[in-house]
């Protein structure tokens, strides 16, 4: 019989492979994309924290290797991981940057730093801006969104 596919599948398996490949390192893994602000999209957007310094060569090759070993090791092909230390992600907490899309939805999957703290004064910021995205599934006012995050987790 075969396994019925489920998101929530998909993202335990990813979830429990990282904490394996990072161990103590990992500080937060967080969805974001077309995954969650949508409900589907053609892959999974995650950010993944990490204690560790790193820097550009070793970020592209840990995300190469990850997405590699998640694709052949576990058929989970698809999931596009962004690799970061605690300062790169906190440098990314800024408008303009691609951080801002978080404002159109992210679930957070595993934390040990209290990150939505981060995040949520990062919504403060961003709903004050005059800022906007465009990508293939339309215009976003990320303003409004913001202020949707904010009244939400308030």
């Amino acid at each position: 019989m075969s396994e019925t596919f489920s998101i929530e599948r998909v993202l335990s398996k990813v979830v429990w492979f990282l904490e394996r490949f990072f161990g103590d390192k990992l500080l937060s893994i967080i969805l974001f994309g077309s995954t969650v602000y949508m409900g589907f999209g053609r892959d999974i957007d995650l950010i993944v924290v990490v204690d560790e310094e790193i820097d550009l060569y070793s970020k592209f090759d840990t995300e190469y290797r990850l997405r590699s070993r998640l694709c052949l090791d576990y058929r989970l092909c698809g999931v596009d991981i962004h690799v970061m230390d605690i300062d790169l992600f906190k440098e990314n907490l800024k408008p303009g940057t691609f951080l801002s899309g978080l404002a159109l939805g992210y679930k957070i999957l595993y934390d040990r730093i209290g990150i939505e703290k981060q995040i949520l004064d990062f919504m403060e910021k961003l709903a004050k801006e005059k800022y906007i995205i465009h990508n293939k599934y339309g215009s976003w006012n990320i303003p409004f969104y913001a202020e949707r995050i904010l009244k939400r987790r308030h």
